[in-house]
């Protein structure tokens, strides 16, 4: 399984990256799955009903089936190794900040911080296992700090490539 962690500030690009990526893959006849991290306080998956009745008794983790679709809920935040342990696939894409030893690429608005308190610049995020930056950005440069900028709306055969050339298998 390989393992690419998207991440930026809010409004990004970051889910429109993560959704062409996923596409893309899947064009390519890979199995994809994906992680959404969510970060408000208090969101909870399970809003009410007989699954937070189940919950309630003591059930964990807790599975909701319908026709079309299958949850798995567990009473805890689970470490990101541990989600990936319930993943067969050749390929996770995962949409968050995370402490993984995993490949990245940084979505922003701007390349360098400009003071506003917001701060949506790729410079305060990049790393070590950034592979290419994204997003909004994309719209206005081709390369920061050495790094490739591609729009995952217009060139995503060049972004997925680049993943594919970059990204080896996980190891947690």
């Amino acid at each position: 399984m390989k393992v690419i962690n998207i991440q930026g500030r809010k409004k990004t690009g970051k889910t429109t990256t993560v959704t062409k990526i996923i596409e893309e893959l899947c064009r390519r006849g890979y199995s994809v799955g994906s992680i959404k991290g969510i970060h408000i306080e208090g969101f909870t998956m399970d809003t009410g009903g007989d699954t937070r009745k189940h919950k309630a008794a003591g059930a964990d983790p807790v599975a909701a089936r319908c026709h079309d679709e299958t949850s798995i809920m567990f009473s805890c935040s689970l470490d990101y190794k541990d989600i990936l342990k319930h993943f067969d696939n050749d390929w996770v894409v995962i949409e968050s900040h995370v402490d993984l030893n995993c490949p990245n690429i940084i979505t922003g608005r701007t390349a360098y911080y400009d003071g506003d308190g917001k701060d949506v610049s790729l410079e305060e995020q990049i790393n070590d296992l950034t592979i290419c930056c994204s997003g909004v950005i994309a719209n206005g440069i081709d390369t920061f700090e050495e790094l490739p900028v591609i729009n995952a709306e217009t060139d995503i055969v060049r972004l997925v490539d680049l993943i594919e050339e970059k990204v080896e298998e996980y190891q947690p």
